[in-house]
C-alpha cells in the first residue's frame, strides 16, 4: 500500500486588501505601412529635410546605449523607424511636414518630441530623456527592422516583462536568424525562467557564429554558478571582461560572486582534510556571514539575537551535485537593489502585517479552481512524464483563539475525491505570506535588502530565515500519520506603496533525513482579485510551483488559481493583472 506525501502549512493561507491605481494607457495611434506613409507624404510636398536626433540622459550628456526611434506623421501614420548609434540617429530627405518622434530607450521613460522642419534644410532635434520610475504596460507592435525589435526586447526586459521582451528577440530572429545580441538576450530571459537547458541552446549557437562576443561568457557564467561548477564560472567571467574591457565592466560582480563560490569549495575540500585548521575554518565563516540580519521583534534580548544571527549565517542546505534543473537558491542568486534607497524594516513587517490581518478578519471562505501539471523529472532535468489535473478547490480560514489560525482545505474532481500524482498532494502552499503575520513573523530573522524592480514593480525585498530558537510553525511534511517540520529561508518581495505581497519564493536551510527529502525550492506569485459583491479587492495566489528531491525522485510542480468565489457570493471573480502601482 503506497501512502501518499504532504506539503502541509501550518494553519493558515493569504493576503490582504488593496486599492489599485489605474495602469498607464498608450494612445492608439494608425500603424500604416512606412512605404505607404513615404508615399503619401511625397505627394504632399516635393521638398525635403535631413533630420539629426540626438538623445541625452538626466545629466546632459549623450546617450551611450542604443535606443529605437519612430517617426510618426501629423495622422498617426508610422513613416520611419530606426536605432541610434552613440545617443545619435540621422534621417536623410524626410518629407517636409509636421511630425511626432517616439522614443524607446532601455531604462527610460517612453519620450515624446513634436517635430516642425518647415523652413529649414537640416534639422537638429534634441531629446532629453527621464528614468524609468515604473514598468511599462503598453508596448508597440513588432517593427519589420530587426534592430528596432531587439531594442524593444531591451526594453519591455528593463521593465521587467520577460515575456514581451522573447516575443520581440523572436521577432528579431525571424527577420535577422544570426543576431547573436538577441540569442544572448534570448538565453537570459529563459535562464530567468530557469530553464538553462534551453538558454544554452541559444548560447551554443551564439559563440558558434560569434566566439568574440562577451555577453555569451557572461552567461554562460552564470549557468555554470548555478550548476555548482565554480571553476568554470570564474573562467567564463574572466573571459567576459577580458573580451568585452569596459563595456564589459557589469560582469565584474559576477566574476566577484564566482570567486567567493570557488573559494567556499576549495576552503570546504581543505577543511575535510585539515579538521584542525581553526583559521580556515574562521575564514569559511566569514564568507557566508550575512550583516544587518535581525529579528523583527522591537528590542530582542542578548540571547535571541545571537541565536537569530547563528540562525541567518547557518550553512546553506546541501543540494544535488547537478542542480541545472533546480532554480538557483536563494542564498546563491540575490537580486540587484537601488544602490542608497533606505528600507525600514519594522515599517515593512509592521504595515504588511496588517494587510494580512485584515484578510483573515474579512474573509471566512472562498473557493477557486485549481489547475495542476505534475512533472516527472530525470536526473538530467529533462521531464519524462506530465500529469494535469483540475480541481475545485475549497479554502476555510478562521482565529479559533488568539494567536492561532486554522487553515482547512479541499480539493475535489467534480463529486470524487482528489487523487495525488506522484503520490504527493500538495496543501497549503499559498500560504507562505504568513510567514509575515504578526503571529508568525517572530519566528524568523529577516533582513530588509533594499528598494527592487519585481515583475515590473517596485517592491521591497525582504530575506527571511528560520530561527533555531523558535518553533517552525509554517511548514511540514506529512507522511502517514507522521508530521515531519522543514525549517525554510526565503525572500519575498513586498509592493512599496501598498505592502501587498506580491511574491514569495523559498529553499530549504537542511535536509531532512528521516523522510530522504534533499532538495526544494518553492515559488508563489500573488495578484489582486476584485470582488464587487463585497466591494473588496484581495490579493490570491495567481501560480505557484514547486521543484523537490525526494528518495532520489525528482519532481515539478505548478499551479494555477482561477475563478474565485467569496464565501456565499454567486458571482465568478477572474485573477487581474496586478498593475504595475498597485
Amino acid at each position: 500500500m503506497r501512502i501518499p506525501a504532504y506539503f502541509v502549512f501550518a494553519h493558515f493561507f493569504l493576503v490582504g486588501v488593496l486599492s489599485s491605481e489605474p495602469a498607464l494607457v498608450q494612445r492608439p495611434r494608425l500603424h500604416l505601412p512606412a512605404d505607404s506613409a513615404r508615399t503619401m507624404m511625397a505627394s504632399q510636398s516635393n521638398s525635403s529635410v535631413d533630420l539629426d536626433i540626438y538623445l541625452r540622459g538626466p545629466d546632459g550628456a549623450s546617450l551611450a546605449d542604443t535606443a529605437a526611434l519612430t517617426l510618426f506623421t501629423a495622422a498617426g501614420q508610422l513613416y520611419k523607424q530606426g536605432v541610434t548609434k552613440k545617443g545619435h540617429l540621422r534621417w536623410d530627405e524626410v518629407a517636409r511636414a509636421k511630425y511626432e518622434i517616439q522614443v524607446l530607450a532601455p531604462g527610460f521613460e517612453r519620450a515624446v518630441q513634436p517635430v516642425d522642419p518647415s523652413g529649414a534644410g537640416a534639422l537638429r532635434v534634441d531629446v532629453q530623456l527621464r528614468p524609468q520610475t515604473g514598468g511599462e504596460r503598453a508596448y508597440p507592435p513588432p517593427a519589420s527592422d530587426a534592430e528596432v525589435n531587439y531594442v524593444f526586447g531591451l526594453y519591455a526586459s528593463r521593465s521587467g516583462d520577460w515575456e514581451q521582451a522573447k516575443s520581440y528577440w523572436a521577432r528579431t530572429l525571424e527577420l535577422l536568424p544570426d543576431h547573436v545580441s538577441a540569442m544572448v538576450s534570448m538565453s537570459e530571459a529563459l535562464l530567468h525562467e530557469n530553464k538553462a537547458l534551453e538558454a544554452m541552446e541559444y548560447l551554443v549557437r551564439a559563440e558558434k557564429i560569434d566566439p568574440a562576443y562577451w555577453r555569451t561568457q557572461a552567461v554562460l557564467a552564470e549557468i555554470a554558478l548555478r550548476a555548482g561548477s565554480t571553476a568554470e564560472a570564474v573562467l567564463h567571467a574572466e573571459r567576459a571582461m577580458e573580451l568585452g574591457h569596459e563595456e564589459a565592466a557589469s560582469a565584474a560582480p559576477l566574476l566577484a560572486r564566482a570567486l567567493a563560490a570557488r573559494a567556499d569549495e576549495v576552503l570546504r575540500t581543505y577543511l575535510k582534510d585539515h579538521p584542525e585548521d581553526v583559521a580556515a575554518r574562521k575564514q569559511l565563516e566569514d564568507l557566508h556571514a550575512p550583516s544587518e540580519v535581525r529579528t523583527s521583534s522591537e528590542q530582542p534580548k542578548a540571547d535571541s539575537r545571537e541565536k537569530s544571527s547563528a540562525a541567518a549565517s547557518a550553512k546553506p542546505a546541501p543540494r544535488p551535485g547537478d542542480t541545472l534543473w533546480l532554480p538557483p537558491d536563494v542564498d546563491e542568486n540575490v537580486p540587484p537593489v537601488e544602490p542608497g534607497a533606505a528600507c525600514n524594516l519594522e515599517e515593512v513587517l509592521e504595515r504588511a502585517g496588517k494587510r494580512i490581518q485584515e484578510f483573515v478578519e474579512n474573509v471566512d471562505r472562498f473557493t477557486a479552481t485549481e489547475f495542476l501539471q505534475h512533472e516527472t523529472l530525470a536526473r538530467s532535468g529533462n521531464v519524462t512524464a506530465t500529469q494535469k489535473r483540475k480541481y475545485d478547490y475549497v479554502v476555510s480560514i478562521t482565529e479559533v483563539r488568539p494567536g492561532v489560525l486554522d487553515l482547512q482545505e479541499y480539493e475535489s474532481s467534480g463529486s470524487t475525491p482528489a487523487d495525488a500524482p506522484g503520490g504527493m498532494t500538495t496543501r497549503g502552499l499559498p500560504a507562505l505570506v504568513l510567514i509575515f503575520h504578526p503571529y508568525y513573523s517572530g519566528t524568523f530573522a529577516m533582513k530588509c535588502e533594499g528598494l527592487a524592480t519585481w515583475n515590473g514593480t517596485r517592491t521591497w525585498q525582504v530575506y527571511f530565515r528560520q530561527r533555531e530558537d523558535q518553533p517552525n510553525k509554517i511548514r511540514a511534511y506529512r507522511i502517514g500519520l507522521e508530521n515531519y517540520p522543514v525549517a525554510l529561508k526565503g525572500r519575498a518581495w513586498i509592493v512599496a506603496d501598498s505592502y501587498q505581497i506580491l511574491g514569495v519564493q523559498t529553499d530549504l536551510i537542511a535536509g531532512v533525513p528521516d523522510i530522504r527529502l534533499t532538495a526544494e525550492h518553492t515559488a508563489i506569485q500573488y495578484g489582486p482579485v476584485h470582488f464587487a459583491s463585497r466591494g473588496v479587492d484581495m490579493w490570491l495566489p495567481q501560480t505557484a510551483e514547486v521543484y523537490s528531491e525526494r528518495k532520489g525522485k525528482r519532481i515539478h510542480r505548478r499551479l494555477s488559481f482561477t475563478n474565485y468565489l467569496l464565501f456565499a457570493v454567486d458571482e465568478k471573480q477572474q485573477i487581474a493583472t496586478p498593475n504595475s502601482n498597485p
